[in-house]
């Protein structure tokens, strides 16, 4: 198997920690994040403390062939109550075009006992096109959208549960 969802572990807080560097990079346009005067984006770290405490929110590293390729966070849907949320999901760039990002959202998101909302940012078009081709899938095909809570400048899409919790 060439893609390994590692499970979140202790071990992996660091390693995750500073990806998400990398992460903030990628989606500061979006996000409209600057850096701090350090040369690095501010992160809050008792929020990302809660991917390793609260009991539905998870971090998993993701390998590529052994190789670090990126990470997925999972937690508690801010859009709907009840729901879950792949919150960020963020593969490497020499990694992409590798169907990680798919085989991740499958991994998740395929066997739903509640439902789940998908954020997508209306600046971040490699997003909108990765969603727009997973919601051609019958089993990721969205049944509606609602309101963003914070305001931002977003869809959320929303996919009910698959199977009886």
């Amino acid at each position: 198997m060439d893609l390994e969802i590692c499970p979140s572990k202790d071990e992996h807080k660091s390693v995750i920690w500073n990806l998400f560097q990398f992460y903030c990079y990628d989606t500061s346009i979006e996000d409209a994040c600057d850096v701090e005067e350090s040369g690095l984006y501010s992160l809050s770290p008792s929020y990302f403390a809660q991917y390793w405490t609260l009991p539905k929110w998870s971090a998993h590293l993701l390998r590529w062939r052994g190789a670090i390729a990126g990470f997925a966070l999972i937690e508690d849907s801010d859009s709907l109550p009840g729901a879950m949320e792949l919150a960020d999901l963020f593969i490497l760039r020499r990694y992409r075009r590798t169907g990680i990002a798919r085989q991740v959202v499958q991994h998740f998101m395929s066997k739903r006992e509640v439902p789940w909302t998908v954020v997508v940012f209306e600046q971040a078009a490699d997003a909108k096109a990765f969603w727009s081709a997973m919601f051609k899938d019958a089993l990721f095909t969205p049944s509606r959208q609602v309101s963003d809570p914070d305001g931002r400048e977003v869809s959320v899409y929303v996919l009910e549960p698959t199977v009886a919790a």
